[in-house]
C-alpha cells in the first residue's frame, strides 16, 4: 500500500463484478487455503487487506468465536464490506473495518492474531505492513500469510494465447508496483520484519482427469482472475480485444478437454509476533 493509496493503480479494479468476483474467489480456493489455519484459540484477530470482506465471511463461518478487525484503504471496498456483513447478520459485535493505509498503521488495541490473503503482491514495499502491523500484536501473536507465486501457472496443452496473456498481466502488476511472485519470498520478508518460528507450506492445485468437475470449476475461476485484469490492460494499451478474446476462449477451451491439466501453486507462511 502507498503513501498515497488513491492514486495507486490496482489490477482488478474495484468494479461491482469484481467485488462479487473476490467472493467466488474466495469460496472456490477455501479448503486450500484454510485446512492449514488454525484459529481456534484466536480471539481477536486483524485482518490486513480485507477488501470486500470474502475471506471476512469465511474465517467468521469456520471461527464464530472470533471478533475481526479488518484494515483496507480503499473506500469502495469498505462500503462493500460493511453491505455483505450485514447480509450475513454480521454487527460490530463480530467485525469493525477501518479505512487506513497498513504500511501506517494507527490501531488502539494489540491482536491475538494476523490474518494477509492475496494483499502483498499488490503492494510495492510488503515488509512496510509486516513491521507496520507488529506493534499491534501481542508477543507471541500468530500471523497467517498466503500469497500467490504466480509463475507457477500451468496447463496443459500449453495455449500460446493464454501463456501470453498471462505474461503480460503478471509484468504489467509489476510495472504498477506490485510484485505476482511474492509467495516465494514471504521467509525473508518476515525474518526482515523481525518474527520469529517461520514456516513455509505450498498449497494450490494439480488437476487432471480424475477430478473433471473441480478441474472445470478452477479453469472457469481462474478465466475470471484473468479477465479481471482486461479493463485496465486495454485502457493502458498493454493487450488487444483480440488477445483477451483468445485467452478466453483458450481457457473455455482447456475447462472443455477431458485431458487438460492445471497446475497452480500459492505459498502459505506461518509466523509468530
Amino acid at each position: 500500500m502507498s503513501d498515497n493509496p488513491s492514486n495507486k493503480k490496482y489490477i482488478h479494479g474495484y468494479l461491482e463484478e469484481e467485488q462479487e468476483r473476490l467472493r467466488e474467489q474466495a469460496l472456490v480456493i477455501e479448503n486450500p487455503i484454510y485446512d492449514f489455519i488454525d484459529f481456534s484459540q484466536v480471539k481477536e484477530l486483524l485482518e490486513i487487506g480485507s477488501g470486500v470482506g470474502a475471506q471476512t465471511e469465511i474465517l467468521l463461518r469456520r471461527f464464530p468465536h472470533l471478533k475481526i478487525t479488518g484494515v483496507e484503504y480503499e473506500s469502495k471496498q469498505v462500503e462493500k464490506a460493511w453491505e455483505n456483513m450485514a447480509k450475513l447478520g454480521y454487527g460490530k459485535e463480530k467485525v469493525d473495518f477501518v479505512k487506513q493505509d497498513a504500511a501506517a498503521l494507527q490501531l488502539e488495541k494489540k491482536y491475538d492474531a494476523a490474518f494477509i490473503c492475496w494483499v502483498l503482491e499488490h503492494i510495492p514495499q510488503p515488509v512496510r505492513v509486516l513491521k507496520s502491523m507488529k506493534p499491534f500484536l501481542k508477543k507471541g501473536a500468530m500471523v497467517s500469510i498466503t500469497e500467490v507465486f504466480n509463475r507457477t501457472f500451468y496447463t496443459y496443452p500449453l495455449i500460446p494465447e493464454v501463456m501470453e496473456y498471462w505474461e503480460i498481466y503478471n509484468k504489467y502488476q509489476e510495472e504498477i508496483g506490485g510484485d505476482p511472485q511474492v509467495g516465494a519470498k514471504l521467509g525473508d520478508l518476515l525474518l526482515e520484519a523481525g518474527y520469529e518460528r517461520i514456516s513455509l507450506r505450498s498449497g494450490g492445485f494439480h488437476l487432471d482427469s480424475r477430478n473433471q468437475n473441480e478441474k472445470w470449476t478452477v479453469f472457469n475461476y481462474w478465466k475470471n482472475l484473468m479477465s479481471s485484469g482486461v479493463p485496465l490492460l486495454l485502457e493502458e494499451g498493454k493487450v488487444t480485444e483480440k488477445l483477451v478474446k483468445e485467452m478466453q476462449k483458450g481457457m473455455d477451451k482447456l475447462k472443455d478437454m477431458p485431458h487438460s491439466i492445471f497446475y497452480y501453486s500459492f505459498i502459505q507462511a506461518t509466523a509468530f509476533a
